[in-house]
């Protein structure tokens, strides 16, 4: 018999921290019980990519947030809809 085997390396995420506050978004029961948290999306994310004419031309941006953080932030959203006369 003969064995094959591979050098790939796993990438294995052990927390994923709020690029807003440093805090984790990741829950401690999450941590205890799963080995890799790699398909972990109970997260928010705020994403943004900019092309050719825009003041950010080929800026990207990528921001994962925790519950509060996005909060925070969807409270920000609504104020500045209403500033503008959208309702929310």
């Amino acid at each position: 018999m003969k064995r094959r085997n591979s050098d790939n390396a796993v990438e294995i995420v052990v927390d994923i921290t709020c690029d807003a506050c440093g805090g984790s978004v990741v829950p401690d029961i999450h941590k205890t019980y799963r080995d890799n948290l790699n398909d972990f999306s109970e997260l928010g994310v705020l994403q943004a990519s900019y092309g050719y004419g825009s003041s950010h031309d080929g800026d990207s941006f990528h921001f994962d947030l925790c519950e509060a953080c996005f909060g925070e932030l969807v409270d920000r959203i609504r104020e500045l809809r209403a500033l503008h006369g959208f309702s929310n």
